[in-house]
């Protein structure tokens, strides 16, 4: 009977693990939306649940989601339009909400940049696609693409 619960906790635990979310981070109280003169552009943030270790792996599936997310009008009406992917940690849950306690005690999603694993952005205008992929903060790669073909 133990070996049963046993066996059945090592493969629930292993499914859970495996299943890869992606949640929106609504809770967000800064405005993250940027317009300069003509120029505007939209941040989205999301965090990821369970990232895949594989770096063509987390485009792949950042990519899929970009795509299943917003569509090309909604694109073409921003100068930039750009998602970031954050892992899900303890400081960067599914339900994070950016907080402010005062000038020195706040806590908003861009203090967080050691969880950030990927950004994409497009710029329509000039037909680019840009993925930057990031490692316990630091840029480690940046693709550039057309957007378009």
């Amino acid at each position: 009977m133990k070996t049963r619960f046993v066996i059945l906790a090592i493969v629930c635990f292993f499914l859970a693990s495996c299943n890869k979310q992606i949640i929106q981070l609504e809770n967000l109280t800064r405005i993250h939306n940027y317009v300069s003169g003509e120029d505007k552009g939209k941040l989205e943030y999301f965090v990821v649940a369970n990232p895949p270790e594989d770096k063509d792996a987390l485009i792949d599936l950042a990519l899929e989601h970009f795509q299943s997310f917003v569509t090309i009008d909604t694109i073409e009406s921003y100068y930039s339009y750009c998602h970031l992917y954050y892992k899900e940690t303890r400081f960067t849950p599914r339900d994070y909400k950016e907080e402010w306690k005062g000038y020195f005690n706040h806590d908003y999603i861009d203090n967080h940049i050691k969880d950030l694993l990927l950004e994409i952005t497009i710029k329509p205008m000039f037909n680019m696609k840009t993925i930057i992929l990031y490692k316990n903060g630091d840029r480690e790669e940046k693709i550039e693409t057309k957007w378009k073909e």
